[in-house]
């Protein structure tokens, strides 16, 4: 009898025991995957970037309205992080693209090209802004654990739901670009995070607009930005030699994204290179809108209240320079600042 009741206990031991190292982190993350997501879409030229979960040989197929094939783009073969440029595209024309892998559509999508001329001056740009957006599904914390990571592997588990519903709103919106303004994942950046957090949740969207991130201060929290800036393809600038900072144009606008972390020198103050290359570009560029982008707001009735730094030493720069409008995030609510109107828009443009 005694044997009897020693062998349950030991059975149900040992079942728990099995049971409860299902839920261990004992595996490694589920590797980085994308579905196609735009980039640096120009007047004459796109990039249609791929992340694949093993190194796999890509081609890109553009064709135009009338559905004929204008381009063919083969990508560098066995990698697994891709950005093909499409070039020799005509200006403000709407374009569709296949991506395919081996002969097998992966996934397609819709590129419209920038208008260029003085035409376009007074045709308005739509773009869609949104920012602190990283929130993660509770399932990617176990995504390690054997009891999860098949399921977090095959995509099987949904993203956040309030994350992807800012998606669906995106995309139904269908803007010519899209802004975000940092902190695209929680909670420190990492690879790990970017598919459940941005890429999928956001899949619509960026694979028929570009979009172009600012690093946010959970965007630098694991090896100072560096997998952050690996999941995208943005112009380099001379001041840092990488994208932490770049500028485009679309039309009459142009727009300057910021890196306004501390993990340069501190404070945001003179020799700042976000600073540098803000000089920089409010000097030579001619576009009689501008729109200046960083993380951090200057100004704040949040908790996080005003950065004496930057209004010391970034918005003389945009007061002298007739910036249009300054978009930041990090408060996670909404507030609009403006001295001399109170609906807070500009009824002029900076030049012309």
């Amino acid at each position: 009898m005694k044997a009897d009741v020693r062998a349950r206990v030991i059975r149900r031991t040992l079942w728990v025991l099995g049971f409860g190292c299902l839920w261990l982190p004992l595996l490694d993350d589920p590797p980085l995957e994308t579905g196609a997501y735009l980039q640096q879409v120009t007047a004459d030229s796109a990039i249609v970037a791929m992340i694949t979960a093993a190194p796999a040989s890509l081609r890109c197929t553009v064709r135009d309205a009338a559905g004929e094939v204008v381009a063919t783009v083969e990508g560098v073969p066995d990698r697994r992080r891709h950005a093909m440029r499409v070039e020799g595209l005509a200006a403000g024309q709407t374009y569709h693209y296949e991506v395919d892998a081996g002969g097998r559509i992966v996934d397609s999508g819709r590129l419209r090209t920038a208008p260029v001329g003085a035409e376009f001056d007074r045709v308005p740009v739509e773009f869609a802004v949104l920012g602190d957006s990283g929130k993660q599904p509770w399932w990617v914390w176990l995504q390690t654990a054997p009891i999860l990571h098949l399921p977090a592997r095959w995509g099987a588990l949904a993203p956040a739901g309030v994350v992807s519903r800012i998606g669906r709103a995106v995309a139904a919106a269908e803007p010519q670009f899209l802004l975000h303004v940092g902190d695209i994942v929680y909670p420190r950046g990492q690879h790990r995070h970017y598919a459940p957090g941005f890429f999928r949740p956001f899949a619509e969207v960026l694979r028929n607009a570009p979009v172009y991130p600012v690093l946010g201060n959970h965007d630098v929290m694991e090896s100072g930005g560096l997998q952050t800036l690996a999941n995208f393809r943005l112009p380099d600038n001379e001041v840092t030699g990488d994208s932490r900072c770049y500028s485009f144009a679309v039309g009459a606008l142009r727009v300057i994204c910021l890196d306004c972390n501390n993990i340069f020198s501190g404070a945001v103050e003179p020799g700042h290179p976000s600073l540098v290359f803000l000089e920089q570009e409010l000097a030579r560029c001619s576009e009689p809108w501008v729109v200046v982008v960083s993380h951090f707001p200057m100004r704040s009735a949040s908790r996080q209240r005003d950065r004496a730094d930057l209004l010391l030493y970034l918005r003389p720069l945009l007061d002298g320079n007739a910036v249009s409008l300054y978009l930041s995030g990090h408060d996670h609510c909404y507030q609009r600042f403006d001295e001399h109107r109170s609906d807070g828009t500009r009824t002029t443009p900076r030049r012309g």
